[in-house]
Parts: structure tokens; sequence; C-alpha cells
């Protein structure tokens, strides 16, 4: 059965600074218990400032933070049964790995022989089994990031927040831990939010990912709906590869793009209404001239291994393609995408005023 109580609650959770700066803005938010939620945004957009509110080490200007329904907006990072794994590792280096793991239970008092039994369970969670007496010198970055996660998870905490814990490893590294992450996440059903402005991690690791930028979330949901169905341009841009073209909505399931009518899902935007097209690349379906809804000609072609990425020139656009088919440059070419394909978003409103001030 799906677990549905809510473990953190943020209810219009506001940050601004004595500058003036806003760097969170009446951010709303739910987690279930046992949920991977990550926080996804570029640098400055307020994840890491969201993440510290929860922790406990920055205190909101606005709004309240619930823990299973209960206030904790004022309570001390130290009274919050919760545990931060940083980027920077801060291990002790004068502390062998048991030591280091042990800290947080010697603070709290616990009795010798249940630290070394919940050591023992944290190393072998993290793989680092019989390494209790080395030295932190003596561990890679990997190694190094493993022993943080032990020493959070030792403490039982009923929240585990990540702070771009992967970003000091290289990309193999990188991959490797992402799946270790989350084989730990089942395994300790624990809540787990996360934080990292790389796409891919977001979509790999998370239950459901929270779009932010300058401080307001942009979406939230699942991997596949955050991908196939973005809500705003910022969404579509910062997810993966996009085209995003200007259209115009000619009525219901109709759309106008390149100079073409191509058919759609989308309805209720209204009838000649200016709107932002998202296509993906690998929803371009490259076809004979004859075939297509509109034709352009191959400009640029770069084999990625997988598929090839080509450049399509249309009415003086260029359109990304992601295709397992080689047409070479200079090949003229159709246009076919899927109806369900194509994903219709009303433009921001400052664009909406700039078009209807042009019509005028």
């Amino acid at each position: 059965m799906e677990n549905t109580k809510n473990i953190i609650e943020l209810k219009h959770i506001t940050k601004t600074y004595e500058d003036g700066f806003t760097a969170v803005s009446d951010f709303n938010l739910e987690v279930k218990q046992g949920e991977f939620i990550t926080f996804l945004g570029p640098s400055g957009c307020g994840k890491t400032t969201t993440l510290r509110m929860i922790a406990g080490f920055d205190i909101p200007s606005g709004g309240e933070i619930l823990l299973n329904g209960k206030s904790i907006t004022e309570l001390p990072p130290n009274k919050r049964p919760i545990n931060t794994v940083f980027q920077r590792y801060a291990l002790f280096p004068h502390m062998n790995i048991f030591d280091n793991i042990a800290f947080g239970l010697k603070q709290k008092n616990t009795p010798k022989s249940k630290i070394v039994k919940k050591v023992k369970k944290a190393l072998e969670l993290v793989d680092l089994e019989g390494f209790e007496n080395r030295s932190v010198s003596t561990l890679s970055g990997g190694q190094q990031q493993r022993v943080a996660i032990a020493r959070a998870v030792v403490n039982e905490p009923q929240i585990l927040l990540l702070d771009e814990p992967l970003g000091a490893l290289d990309l193999k590294m990188r991959k490797e831990m992402q799946l270790e992450l989350k084989a730990m996440h089942r395994e300790l059903g624990i809540t787990f939010i996360y934080v990292t402005h790389d796409q891919e991690e977001a979509l790999t690791m998370s239950d459901k990912i929270v779009v932010m930028s300058e401080g307001k979330m942009q979406q939230i949901g699942t991997p596949e709906d955050i991908y196939n169905e973005p809500q705003n341009a910022f969404v579509a841009d910062f997810i993966g590869d996009s085209n995003i073209l200007d259209g115009i909505m000619i009525e219901d399931r109709l759309v106008e793009i390149l100079g073409a009518k191509f058919e759609c899902v989308d309805v209720g935007f209204g009838k000649n209404k200016p709107v932002d097209v998202v296509i993906r690349p690998e929803d371009i379906d490259l076809v004979k001239p004859e075939e297509g809804t509109i034709r352009g000609r191959v400009t640029h072609l770069i084999f990625k291994g997988v598929h090839y990425e080509m450049e399509v020139t249309v009415n003086g656009f260029e359109l990304l393609v992601h295709s397992t088919d080689l047409f070479p440059v200079g090949q003229e070419v159709g246009i076919h995408v899927d109806p369900f394909d194509i994903q219709i978003m009303n433009k921001p409103e400052s664009e909406d005023e700039e078009a209807a001030a042009i019509e005028e």
C-alpha cells in the first residue's frame, strides 16, 4: 500500500536576507514518508536555501515548516530528526572511520555496545565493511562520501537531506553512486530530500522532482511528468534538449509552427492564440520530403554513439533532431511529429502583453 502520510510540509516558506534579496518565495511542498524528492535547478535558484531551512540551519522569514503535522520552524538543527550530507564531506581527519561514523552517537551518550553494532551496520550499508580503523586520508573521494552517508544514517534520522553530495566525484563514480544511493533509499525506507543541478541525476534517482528557478517552484512531478509534460519553457529548456518554438494555436488540436499546421492533442488555449511549442529532438521523425508536414534541409550532423544528432533548417529555424537513422548534410527531408509529441504551453505573461501591443 502506498504511504499517504506527509512527513514534511512547507507552507508559504519565504527567505529574505537583510540586503533585501529574496532567495525563496512563497514555497509550498508536501513530502510523503519514504519518498525520494529532488530539488533541481540552476545555481542561485533557492534549492540549497530551502534544504537548509528544512535542516534548521536557516530560519524562514515567513511561513511554516511542519514535521509529522507539528511545527518545527524555530526548532534548532540538533533537535530535528534530520541529518544532512554535504558536498564537502566534512569528515574529521584526525579520527579513524569508526570514530567519524560514531561521532553523533557518542554525543547522545549511546552505550558502547550499541555504537559498535550500529556503526558495523552502517558500514555494511555503504559497502565499507572492515574499514573501521582506516584513516580518512587513505580513502578515495567516493569512499569518503560513503563514510559521510554512513555517519548520517547511523543516527536513524526520519529524513536524510543530501546537498549536491556527488558534486566532487568524477562522472563514472557519480553514476555508480547514483545507483547505490537509490538502493540505499529502498533499503532504509527513510525520506530522502536531494539537491542537484544535474538533470540526469534527478531523472535517474527521484520519485518526484521539484524544478526551481529564482526562488520559486516551476513544476513538481514524477521524472516522466517533468520530462514529457513540461509546464513552461524554463522547465522544458532545463530538463534535457528541447526545441522551443513560437506557435499559434489556431483551434483545439491544431497549431501552426514554422509556417505549417500540425495536429496536436492540446485543447482549451482559445483560437489564434500565440503559444510556446516544445518538441523533443527524439520525437521528430525525418521522412521523405513529400511525406512530411513541412520540408527542411540537414545542415549539421554529429555521431553521438547511440544516435545521430542533426540540425535541420526549416524556414530559417534550426531544429535539433536525434535519430538512429543517418541523413547526410545537404539532404532535403520531410518533418513528421506525432500529435501526442507536441507540447503546447502558454507564453509567459510579459510576452503575451508584448504580442498584444504589437498587434494593436
